[in-house]
């Protein structure tokens, strides 16, 4: 009886700390002050790197990815993976034009990323909109609707027909050692189409894509 009892104790303990005390603190003026200055503060935020995972959920199938997404300013370069290696895909993106490379060395080109990735897989998934919402913020192009926590930081937000649920955030330290807290685990919906995405890291974007991690691609 003693061994239940304590291990009652040690689950409700922490399933206690495990709740992120934030959710249960109310929303002030304070809190969207400091939302404000998120806006500004995150708006420059444009040189990261990224490895991580995604779970794609189309319309009853999902697929589990491999995320690995560098961007320097205007310039950026996106990977996906499947397991095992499956159905690779490199998008690079600058100012003026997008290509998209798989790993069976079919290429495809562009002005617009989004129209890219749906010529080349069928799917609409929004990477201009992914740029900034990976960073917790909106982008600046159209109206949204945010749901914010005590420290002024994105619940969920809604614009341009998605809603993107933030679930974790940690502090990170970027280029220029620019520290801030950015999201580490956020679920986005629109239709049929949703992605959960978990960040393992975010880090300087300086460093290389891990060749282990993706393989070379063909020229």
């Amino acid at each position: 009886m003693f061994r239940l009892l304590l291990l009652w104790f040690l689950v409700t303990a922490l399933n206690g700390c495990a709740t992120h005390p934030l959710n249960s603190l109310p929303v002030s003026d304070e809190s969207h002050q400091m939302w404000q200055q998120r806006l500004l503060d995150l708006s420059t935020v444009d040189q990261w790197f990224i490895r991580g995972r995604i779970a794609l959920f189309v319309d009853d199938d999902v697929y589990n990815l491999g995320l690995g997404w560098k961007r320097q300013g205007e310039t950026s370069a996106l990977k996906l993976e499947a397991s095992l290696g499956q159905g690779l895909i490199q998008l690079k993106k600058n100012a003026s034009q997008v290509s998209l490379t798989t790993s069976e060395g079919e290429k495809f080109q562009g002005t617009n990323a989004e129209q890219v990735l749906y010529q080349s897989t069928g799917l609409n998934i929004p990477v201009e909109g992914l740029e900034t919402w990976i960073k917790g913020i909106p982008h600046p192009s159209s109206s949204f609707l945010p749901d914010i926590n005590a420290a002024g930081q994105a619940k969920s937000l809604q614009q341009d027909g998605w809603t993107i649920n933030y679930f974790d955030y940690e502090p990170v330290t970027l280029a220029h050692n620019t520290q801030t807290v950015l999201p580490r685990k956020l679920y986005m919906k629109h239709n049929g189409l949703a992605l959960k995405i978990v960040i393992d890291q975010w880090q300087n974007p300086a460093v290389k894509f891990e060749a282990d991690y993706f393989p070379v691609f063909p020229d």
